[in-house]
């Protein structure tokens, strides 16, 4: 009698292990997409799972509509790799570590392929931003010379770029270089018409090269676009009043008070419009708070005796 009792139990054990196995070899169902960066499903992708922890490999491929399944996986870590000739290479690391009595089906996160192109476009451009980077530093530094150097080497790349190209002219309208200025702002306007600080720094250019009808042109068009810009709103009012329009100059000296009420430079032009309008008590009541604002030494000295001269003319 005992000699069956030992098959029996060498046939327990041999069903006991059978099972064992068929769980730790069947315990998850995986599938999922692989499509590119348009949306679109990638046949014939190529995805291969390697177990970190006994180096076993699992493979299997995208069908037509850039679906794949794979089934029977074991638990364990997996390190994947997802390839497609003429695409980005990518991995992925899966955490399948716990150990399943059933089948688990797992639908993945869809995977986003790009292709090479893209890939070398997109470092392209993450170059180009370093490169602007540096040169907005050494703007801001004064460094123009370096940072003209570095846009103009942009430029040859990245012709229609009108980030490259507005500061390519704000860095030659800062080296006085108006007339080459105007020229890369004007094409900025053609690239981005909506875009207000190419329109400013154009009127700035006109402005130093003495032709005051395009440098109002621009700044108009600039306050149109962006109507906060107190520097522009100024701008604006000084090429207005040397030009003797008072009311129009005025107009646009109040609008940027408005802004901000505080600057001493528009509070005198306020004052001084007055003054031209023959409205002296109301032109020293701004003149007085533009002194009161004043920092510049100079300038309180200045303010003080136009203040003086006004009172008295007043007195008469």
């Amino acid at each position: 009698m005992k000699k069956p009792i030992k098959i029996f139990l060498v046939l327990l054990v041999s069903v006991l292990s059978a099972d064992f196995l068929f769980g730790q070899y069947r315990e998850y169902h995986l599938f999922g997409l692989v499509i590119d960066s348009q949306q679109q499903p990638l046949a014939g992708v190529e995805l291969l799972l390697q177990d970190v922890n006994t180096s076993r490999n699992y493979r299997v491929k995208t069908d037509k509509n850039g679906k794949y399944v794979l089934s029977g996986l074991p638990h364990g870590i997996y390190h994947v790799t997802v390839k497609k000739e003429g695409y980005e290479t990518r991995t992925f690391d899966w955490d399948f570590s716990a150990p399943q009595e059933r089948m688990q089906k797992v639908e993945m996160e869809t995977i986003v392929l790009a292709s090479e192109q893209q890939v070398k476009l997109a470092a392209q451009a993450r170059e180009a931003q370093q490169a602007l980077s540096e040169s907005m530093e050494k703007i801001k530094k004064g460094d123009l010379e370096g940072a003209l150097n570095i846009l103009t080497e942009l430029a040859k790349t990245y012709p229609d770029d009108s980030n490259v190209r507005y500061l390519l002219g704000l860095t030659l309208g800062r080296l006085q270089r108006y007339q080459e200025a105007v020229t890369e702002l004007t094409r900025v306007t053609e690239l981005a018409p909506e875009f207000a600080p190419a329109y400013l720094q154009l009127g700035y250019c006109y402005q130093n090269l003495n032709d005051q009808d395009k440098a109002l042109q621009y700044y108009k068009k600039a306050a149109e676009l962006d109507p906060a810009n107190t520097a522009n709103l100024y701008n604006l009012g000084l090429i207005l009043f040397e030009k003797n329009q008072i009311d129009e100059a005025l107009g646009y000296f109040e609008r940027a008070l408005a802004i901000k009420a505080d600057d001493a430079d528009t509070l005198e032009m306020i004052g001084r419009c007055y003054v031209n309008k023959g409205d002296l008590p109301r032109a020293v009541e701004f003149l007085e708070k533009a002194r009161g604002l004043t920092q510049d030494e100079e300038k309180i000295k200045l303010l003080d005796k136009f203040i003086t001269t006004l009172k008295e003319q007043i007195k008469k």
